[in-house]
C-alpha cells in the first residue's frame, strides 16, 4: 500500500526519535523498510522535503553517506504538534521519545494561536476524543474565532453564541474554554457535549473582546477555578508521614501551592488559593488523612461536613 506524504514524515519522526544518537542516514536499513524499500536517492530527497519543513533537522557535515541529525530534538516533538492532525498518533509518539515533552507543550501553547493548552500529560483516549464531530467542529471554529452554540448532555437548552478559547487538556481530562454571554469564562468537558454548531450571531470575535479571559486562562488552577471571583487563601498542615512531597523546592500539585514553614516535628505549612471550596477540597481528600486544614475556618468545616456525609454514605 502506497503511503501518504504525511505518513512518511511520520516515520521519520518516529525513527529520529527512536534513536539514541538521534541521527539517520539514507541508507538505514529500518527506514527503508518501514518506507517500503525506497532507495537511498529517494529518501534523501524524502528528508531534503522534510528538512525544508522542520526547522530543527540538520545535515550532518563530512559524513561519507548522506546524515541528518537532530539539533534540538525537542524542537522536532513540538513542531510535530503544528503540522499534524493525528493526536492519538502525536501523544503516543511523544510520550514514548520523551515523557517530559507535555511540559514543553505546555509552554509551547500559551500563546494566543494555538487552539491547545496543555495542564497534565493527556491519559482520557484521546482516540475516542478525537473521533467525535463536536471535538473536530470545535477546532474548526477556534481557530476562525467564530461564534458556537453548544448542547450538552441532559440539558434541555443550548447555549449559543460562545467564544470559544482553546482546547484545554486538564485533570486528566479535555474541555473547551469558552466565554459565555454574560463575558464569564467557562468550562465544558468534551465527553459531556451532545451537539456543537455555529451560532446564530455570524462572523468573527477579535481577540481583544477576551483579552481578559485568555489571560485568566493562563493562570487557571484547574476544571472548578471560577472567572471573575475573588481568590482566597487556605493554610494545610502536611503531617510528617507525606511532608517530603510538600518540602520546599518539591515538585508542586496545584498552581498556587506555596511552602510556608518546617515544623519541629516535621510536619510542613503551605498555602493554596482558591475560588471555591470544590477547587481544592477534592486534592485534600487525596492525602486523607495527613492534609490538616489549619484555616480558613469555614473550609473546615465545608470539609468536616464533606466526610460526615461520605461516612453516612458507606455505612
Amino acid at each position: 500500500m502506497k503511503l501518504t506524504k504525511e505518513e512518511q514524515y511520520k516515520i521519520l519522526v518516529e525513527e529520529f526519535n527512536k534513536r539514541h544518537d538521534k541521527t539517520l542516514d539514507v541508507y538505514d536499513e529500518s527506514l527503508r523498510d518501514r518506507l517500503g524499500g525506497k532507495s537511498p536517492r529517494t529518501i534523501q530527497r524524502l528528508i531534503g522535503e522534510f528538512q525544508a519543513k522542520y526547522n530543527s533537522v540538520i545535515e550532518v557535515a563530512g559524513r561519507r553517506r548522506k546524515t541528518y541529525k537532530l539539533a534540538t530534538p525537542m524542537d522536532l516533538i513540538t513542531e510535530s504538534f503544528d503540522h499534524f492532525e493525528d493526536l492519538a498518533w502525536f501523544f503516543q509518539m511523544a510520550h514514548d521519545a520523551d515523557p517530559e515533552v507535555f511540559k514543553a507543550l505546555e509552554e509551547h501553547t500559551r500563546h494566543d494561536k494555538h487552539i491547545y493548552k496543555f495542564k497534565n500529560t493527556p491519559f482520557e483516549d484521546i482516540s475516542s476524543i478525537e473521533s467525535k464531530q463536536s471535538f473536530q467542529r470545535l477546532k474548526r471554529i477556534i481557530e476562525a474565532r467564530e461564534y458556537a452554540k453548544i448542547t450538552f448532555l441532559n440539558d434541555e437548552d443550548a447555549h449559543d453564541n460562545l467564544k470559544c478559547l482553546k482546547l484545554v487538556f486538564m485533570d486528566s481530562n479535555w474541555y473547551v474554554a469558552f466565554v459565555d454571554t454574560e463575558e464569564k469564562l467557562r468550562f465544558g468537558r468534551i465527553n459531556f457535549i451532545e451537539k456543537v454548531d455555529y451560532g446564530s450571531k455570524t462572523g468573527h470575535f477579535q481577540p481583544s473582546l477576551v483579552a481578559k479571559q485568555m489571560q485568566f486562562l493562563e493562570n487557571v488552577q484547574n476544571s472548578m477555578t471560577l472567572y471573575g471571583e475573588e481568590k482566597k487563601v487556605a493554610t494545610i498542615k502536611a503531617t510528617p508521614k507525606i511532608a517530603r512531597y510538600f518540602d520546599k523546592g518539591m515538585k508542586i500539585f496545584l498552581s498556587s501551592q506555596k511552602f510556608k514553614e518546617k515544623l519541629d516535628d516535621g510536619s510542613v505549612i503551605f498555602t493554596l488559593e482558591y475560588t471555591q471550596e470544590l477547587e481544592i477540597l477534592p486534592f485534600i481528600q487525596k492525602w486523607l488523612p495527613d492534609l490538616i486544614i489549619l484555616e480558613p475556618q469555614e473550609l473546615k468545616v465545608a470539609y468536616v461536613k464533606k466526610l460526615e456525609k461520605t461516612i453516612l454514605n458507606n455505612k
